[in-house]
């Protein structure tokens, strides 16, 4: 395995640990409304935007786009169906954080409530699934040639995205953790 067969597995990795950080926010404010405690629906709103527009549009794009084309061709990946279910999970993940969206600026606390802690466990459980299978099993079957390529379309993959959107989005999450996480700390 070269640099950039284990670099991919990091690259996506990086990610993971920032969708994780707002899923933890998410879980905290999610357990505030639970208990009556007053939280911000905008603060909130601001999270599931966080999630839409970093973890589908930008990470999930990029391992729709790039990563799973250049995987289909093996054998080795065709044989795992569960890894190759990971496509129908960003698009189930897509529906339920609309929905947990849409409860939110509803009457429907208890259904909002469910709704998020369903996109913590399903986004959670993605992320695992991923580290654990997908990505060693990308770094085994990718040549060398292959993962450069990849590396080279990821890169540009952010900068199409935009590095400010990119950097604007994580102090947006650095903004929501100070005010519900360490604030509670």
């Amino acid at each position: 395995m070269n640099d950039n067969q284990a670099s991919l597995s990091g690259f996506f990795t990086e990610e993971h640990k920032e969708i994780r950080r707002a899923l933890e926010v998410l879980r905290v404010m999610t357990d505030r409304v639970e208990r009556g405690i007053p939280t911000d629906r905008h603060d909130v709103n601001a999270l599931l935007l966080f999630l839409h527009y970093f973890g589908d549009v930008l990470h999930q794009g990029k391992e729709e786009s790039i990563l799973f084309p250049a995987l289909e061709s093996s054998d080795e990946f065709a044989s795992h169906a569960e890894l190759r279910g990971l496509l129908e999970k960003d698009h189930e993940e897509r529906v339920l954080i609309e929905k947990t969206q849409l409860m939110l600026f509803t009457d429907k606390q208890n259904e909002f409530i469910a709704s998020a802690r369903e996109v913590i466990d399903l986004l959670s459980e993605h992320a695992h699934q991923e580290e654990l299978g997908l990505f060693p099993l990308a770094s085994r079957i990718l040549t060398t040639a292959k993962a450069d390529g990849i590396q080279a379309k990821l890169h540009e993959a952010d900068a199409r995205f935009g590095f400010r959107q990119r950097e604007l989005l994580i102090d947006m999450l650095r903004h929501l953790e100070d005010k519900y996480i360490r604030k509670a700390a």
